[in-house]
């Protein structure tokens, strides 16, 4: 065996030792019964509506505001309409159903809206 094949087996080996220590892997008996996983809690972190990150409805969808600004130049952007008083925003080369909203923050700062349904 020359020294190539043999580190490949090593990679192929490791890469079942790490697989095989995975809980939800697809496999019939390594998978969460219905009911356990349907009442478990999560551990990525949610979005909770607050009342300045409440969800908005526009164009047929619900939107909320996310955590970080984006720098967008404003040439790039259209008004679409309006929601609880904020102006909103899409890239121009995007027709409804948008993939995110953006709302004014300061010049060139943006506050952008994701898709929630």
């Amino acid at each position: 065996m020359s020294l190539r094949t043999i580190r490949l087996w090593i990679v192929v080996a490791g890469c079942a030792v790490l697989l095989s220590g995975c809980r939800d892997n697809g496999l019939a008996d390594r998978n969460l019964p219905l009911a356990e996983a349907r009442t478990r809690e999560f551990r990525y972190p949610t979005y909770e509506p607050t009342p300045d990150n409440a969800p908005i409805a526009l164009a047929g969808r619900h939107w909320i505001r996310a955590l970080r600004e984006e720098t967008v130049p404003q040439r790039l952007l259209v008004r679409v309409g309006d929601a609880a008083g904020t102006p909103l925003y899409a890239l121009r080369s995007e027709r409804a159903p948008y993939s995110r909203l953006y709302a004014p923050v300061s010049p060139n700062r943006w506050a952008p809206y994701l898709r929630l349904n």
